[in-house]
């Protein structure tokens, strides 16, 4: 009876120190940096914007780093050197972050693809599917992509008309001015007319192989529904969209959020989804409230129903989107008493001081809200995270007549229905 005592104590010891160490088990992230004298690195998570969120920033001291965290959840990162935020981007390498020990060592930006990664289960498969990627499509694809750098660095790859279009936009004396040529840039593309004759050829032989890596990347979401496999699909929710079929991305959300249930990626997932479905031409708005500089919580749907309006997100860092919203003025003054309005909205980051001596100066008169560090999603649900903004037409029903619209093309509209 004594050993069985002894037993059973000596087991539920183990047991309370075996859950003593997983309760323990973190993050152990370490390294060094060969070749620079960068100061820090940066781990920037899905949909982060690197010159505003609050970053993951390890210190580099004597060209090593280490860093420790508790994770409720795998994640996924993009991991830069520190210049990257001063400089506004860089070159950036994948990283899957899990309660394990990760070794890395990382080089300067010139020879980011020397750079190495040790430990984690994730770590090892998005290596094992990378070398799988490339095993595939980098013999057909590179020589392709080599052309079309010589013909950027030979200047032959833009077509007359891009080229003439570019030539205004360097001579161009403000951002008002070069929102004009964006535009003549963007009409010229959706018209397939500004690319080269050689460079449309290369183009033609290329798209086939961008599609079939869509399709093996898909075949490895299907089979393998893990934090890599949604890192995936997440970036192309949020950089590809234009090109995602909605249904397609339903799917693939479904099968990850059934393997990773409960992971935050699963509502971030939703939103952009919902965003991709809904905020199209001819779709009635997404409501929101948001509040004015003096707190009040104000609600689109009360300022907008029966009235033709424009949605404006905007930001004051946000030099193209000044330079629209500028372009709205004289139709706002015209039409503001003919059942014509505008909300803007300001995303703004850590306060609002620089938004209330913008609109001092500018002195924009129409309803003005501000969207403090992402708190209520909107850029998130009308689908322009990531950018300063965007500008939506909604007619008196709600229905959205158009997407960064023109000055004249809202005009076009106001004196249809309004006249």
């Amino acid at each position: 009876m004594k050993y069985v005592v002894k037993f059973t104590l000596l087991f539920t010891i183990l047991f309370f120190l075996n859950c003593s160490t997983e309760k323990e088990q973190s993050l152990l992230l370490s390294g060094k940096v060969i070749g620079t004298k960068t100061k820090s690195i940066l781990l920037v998570k899905p949909n982060q914007d690197m010159r505003f969120d609050s970053l993951i920033e390890i210190p580099v001291e004597n060209g090593e780093f280490y860093f420790e965290s508790k994770l409720k959840n795998p994640e996924a990162v993009n991991l830069f050197l520190g210049e990257a935020k001063e400089n506004g981007g860089g070159r950036f390498m994948p990283l899957f972050l899990e309660n394990e020990k990760i070794d890395l060592t990382i080089y300067s930006e010139e020879e980011f693809d020397k750079n190495v990664t040790k430990g984690g289960n994730l770590n090892a498969e998005y290596t094992k599917f990378k070398q799988n990627f490339e095993n595939e499509f980098n013999n057909r694809i590179k020589p392709l992509q080599d052309s079309i750098s010589a013909l950027i660095k030979s200047n032959e790859y833009n077509s007359d008309k891009a080229k003439l279009i570019y030539a205004e936009l360097r001579e161009a004396k403000n951002q008002d001015e070069k929102v004009v040529i964006y535009k003549k840039l963007d009409d010229l593309e959706k018209s397939e007319e500004n690319l080269s004759p050689k460079a449309k050829e290369l183009d033609n032989k290329i798209k086939p192989i961008y599609k079939q890596q869509k399709l093996f990347q898909q075949n490895y979401i299907e089979n393998n529904p893990n934090l890599v496999s949604y890192s995936f699909f997440l970036n192309n929710l949020i950089f590809n969209k234009e090109n995602l079929d909605v249904n397609s991305a339903k799917k693939n959300h479904k099968i990850l959020s059934d393997a990773n249930p409960n992971h935050p990626y699963n509502e971030l997932a939703s939103n952009l989804i919902n965003a991709i479905e809904n905020i199209k031409i001819g779709k009635k708005y997404t409501d929101f409230s948001a509040p004015d500089l003096n707190g009040n919580e104000i609600k689109l749907s009360e300022k907008i129903n029966g009235k033709v309006a424009l949605l404006d997100l905007w930001a004051t860092w946000c030099g193209p989107c000044i330079a629209k919203s500028r372009t709205m003025v004289p139709l706002y003054n015209e039409y503001k008493d003919k059942g014509f309005t505008i909300i803007g909205v300001a995303g703004e980051f850590k306060n609002t001081d620089r938004l209330v001596k913008f609109l001092e100066k500018e002195k924009w008169e129409w309803i003005n809200l501000v969207e403090l560090d992402r708190q209520n999603n909107i850029w998130q649900k009308y689908g322009v995270d990531g950018s300063g903004g965007g500008i939506f037409l909604i007619d008196e029903n709600g229905i959205i007549l158009a997407k960064d619209p023109t000055a004249e093309e809202v005009r076009m509209e106001l004196e249809t229905r309004l006249n």
